[in-house]
């Protein structure tokens, strides 16, 4: 139903908006794309009187100064430098807070539209690294943003012209079983055979991708054969778990990476392992087939499997923010959230109607809803996971349905902390682990002479309070400071183009211009 009621919104939203563009006479092609920058130049900086948090060991340094030159690291003194004594660098004297690396999130979906909609967010709370698990098909698309793209903005990034996220690590579009591929798109995109998945996986390097992203219909022979592909190509796999791939399989493909917090309430239940042997349709799962997922629960077949897991180094991101929709759904406080003014209008109404239709399917025939229920599990899973050694990075699917850019990052390792993690971890999986997952501690990850000057300056301590992160006082982005003032003001751009006629038709006219879009909406 759900699905329905997207796609009558979506019809209804452009149908709207169109009207809107005849009548304002707005041109629907791509205008120049405003874009906020830094004030300040790479060079020389000093950061004075700031308190380094050791992300290994969760110690607080005594006050520090800590010296940046050319987008790194260069020293670590004590502090009380006196600006007058250092003539060529620009001296911010940091009055106590505490430095922290940038943030990861390391799930999210970026769209051609994302620097108006989605960076000045992230920057603005401290998120400085993306792992973006979507890409496109071919060399461009009018909606989703291609593997050029990112490295583009990463470019002009470095170069002081423009303020986005890093994105280390590119991915292709999610491979679906070929029924996303549109009809007049290379025939290998289908991956119907051995050699189609060599064919792919070459398509996908010569387009700059380093990640292909498995999906739900995937076959197991889908499977197997990009597992060889990728493996001969150097290439990782990473994504969902095919829906009739088991967690075994996934292990010996040597996948790199499973996302999404549903992946233990499936292996650790004997109902769904049966019902897995089905292939995934419309209406297979219902409120009350969750709750006899929930109620078969196999404690000790879960740690066997988490165990397993934690020894084939098969890391998860749990993006338990995609669970907490259905089961706030019915929450008006959730449902008026005061940034929902950061989302563009036509999302908005994609996000509402997906809770209504969370709404319906929450009740099992007891009257209970499943999805509180299946949340808690997932929460339960999580720190059990954790414990047992399950690798975790922590990423948040933005911009899914009420999960918002930058902001959501704190929302997510909320949910870790109330799960049973200790803060110190909960900050780990958005610092050193997703740094290690990259192959990137050299220059990430922690705040150590030599690592990229990328740092986040916080009014109070994340280990006492996880919440301490939305307190931002101060950002260094490859080198460029941003004070609170210039964080606010790119918070203001990205909250004016969410409210932009012009953009909510941009918007939703690159989405209908896309045909794997399309293709994907309709699926």
């Amino acid at each position: 139903m759900w699905r329905f009621i997207l796609r009558a919104v979506l019809v209804l939203c452009c149908f709207l908006l169109l009207s809107g563009a005849l009548m304002l006479q707005l041109p629907l092609s791509d205008p120049p794309a405003p874009r906020p920058v830094p004030v300040a130049q790479q060079g020389r900086l000093i950061l004075d009187h700031v308190r380094i948090l050791d992300t290994r060991s969760g110690i607080v340094s005594p006050p520090q100064a800590i010296w940046l030159e050319d987008g790194k690291i260069n020293r670590i003194s004590a502090a009380d430098i006196a600006a007058a004594s250092v003539p060529d660098y620009q001296y911010q004297d940091g009055a106590g807070a505490i430095v922290i690396p940038g943030l990861w999130d390391s799930h999210t979906h970026s769209m051609q539209l994302s620097p108006q909609i989605h960076h000045a967010f992230f920057l603005a709370n401290g998120v400085t690294y993306l792992r973006d698990m979507s890409g496109c098909m071919i060399e461009h698309d009018t909606f989703q943003a291609c593997a050029a793209d990112r490295q583009r903005w990463q470019q002009e990034t470095l170069a002081g012209q423009r303020s986005s996220p890093f994105y280390p690590q590119q991915s292709s579009f999610a491979l679906n079983g070929g029924a996303e591929v549109p009809a007049d798109f290379p025939a290998f995109l289908r991956l119907q055979s051995e050699a189609d998945a060599s064919a792919l996986t070459a398509h996908y390097q010569v387009l700059g991708v380093d990640n292909l992203k498995t999906y739900e219909l995937l076959s197991p022979e889908q499977y197997r054969w990009l597992s060889h592909a990728a493996t001969n190509a150097g290439i990782t796999l990473a994504g969902h778990q095919p829906w009739q791939v088991s967690l075994a399989d996934l292990i010996v493909g040597g996948q790199r990476s499973v996302e999404h917090g549903r992946v233990f309430l499936f292996e650790c239940s004997a109902v769904a392992i049966a019902l897995k042997q089905q292939p995934m349709r419309a209406g297979l799962i219902t409120a009350d087939v969750w709750r006899q997922i929930i109620n078969s629960q196999d404690t000790a077949l879960c740690q066997e499997k988490m165990t397993n897991m934690a020894a084939a180094g098969l890391w998860w991101s749990p993006t338990l923010l995609t669970l907490q929709l259905g089961a706030r759904a019915g929450d008006a406080t959730f449902r008026q959230d005061a940034r929902l003014a950061q989302v563009p209008w036509v999302l908005r109404q994609l996000w509402q109607a997906d809770a209504d239709g969370m709404m319906q399917s929450a009740q099992d025939q007891d009257g209970h809803s499943v999805h509180q229920d299946l949340l808690a599990l997932a929460q339960q899973q999580l720190y059990q996971a954790v414990n047992l050694g399950v690798p975790i990075i922590a990423g948040t699917d933005a911009p899914d349905s009420f999960v918002f850019a930058g902001s959501g990052l704190i929302d997510e390792l909320q949910l870790y902390v109330d799960a049973g993690l200790t803060p110190l971890q909960a900050l780990q999986s958005a610092t050193l682990w997703p740094a290690q997952y990259a192959g990137l501690l050299d220059s990430t990850g922690s705040v150590d002479v030599g690592k990229d000057a990328n740092l986040v300056l916080l009014n109070a301590n994340p280990l006492q309070d996880i919440q301490a992160l939305r307190q931002v006082q101060g950002l260094v982005l490859a080198g460029h400071w941003y004070n609170k003032a210039d964080l606010d003001a790119l918070q203001r751009f990205g909250t004016k183009q969410a409210g932009s006629i012009r953009l909510n038709l941009q918007l939703a006219w690159s989405a209908l211009r896309s045909a794997p879009f399309r293709m994907q909406f309709a699926d």
